[in-house]
């Protein structure tokens, strides 16, 4: 018997799983021993969907439920703060508090302009960045201020702010491309 292109796409795609398995390590708190804010939230977006896990990201750190039930927390730059936006055109649910392990946008590996400012126009960032798997784009932006967030993708364009005061939403849902 020959085998199908059909066998063949399967046998690679889960090829590829197991392969980018391998790349990331099974959830463990052990592993958040001594990481950076970046790298929890890394961890975190790699873990996503992984044997009953929860994180989420607040103003203040990364945080972490293991299936075992232990919980561990990776505080956020003192200086700095991330915020999770997912721009869409068409879905969008509402969110105030990021959750890695189970927010999705509606735009998965999609290339976004994003330009923040201040309020008094001093751009803060300006570059393109994808999507991630969950349809979010993070930035990390310096706490304690108010800003103004323009994106551009698949020729659309939406405006918003964003803030970096304690408390503040860590996930954006509101920025429908038109």
């Amino acid at each position: 018997m020959h085998p199908t292109p059909a066998m063949i796409l399967t046998a690679t795609l889960l090829g590829t799983l197991a392969f980018a398995q391998q790349l990331s390590p099974a959830p463990n708190p052990d592993l958040l021993k001594g990481v950076s804010p970046q790298q929890a939230l890394r961890l975190a977006n790699s873990w996503r969907g992984q044997g009953g896990l929860q994180s989420y990201v607040t103003s203040g750190a990364v945080h972490f439920t293991f299936p075992d039930g232990r919980k561990r927390a990776v505080a956020l730059p003192r200086a700095q703060m991330v915020v999770a936006i997912a721009p869409y055109i068409h879905q969008t649910h509402p969110c105030k508090t990021h959750f890695t392990s189970g927010c999705q946008g509606e735009l998965v590996n999609t290339p976004v302009n994003v330009h923040v400012t201040t309020p008094s126009g001093k751009t803060v960032l300006r570059k393109t960045v994808r999507t991630l798997d969950n349809g979010f784009l993070e930035v990390w932006l310096p706490r304690g201020q108010r800003y103004n967030v323009t994106l551009t993708a698949q020729g659309r364009t939406t405006r918003g702010t964003l803030a970096t005061l304690p408390g503040s939403d860590t996930c954006v849902t509101t920025l429908r491309l038109r």
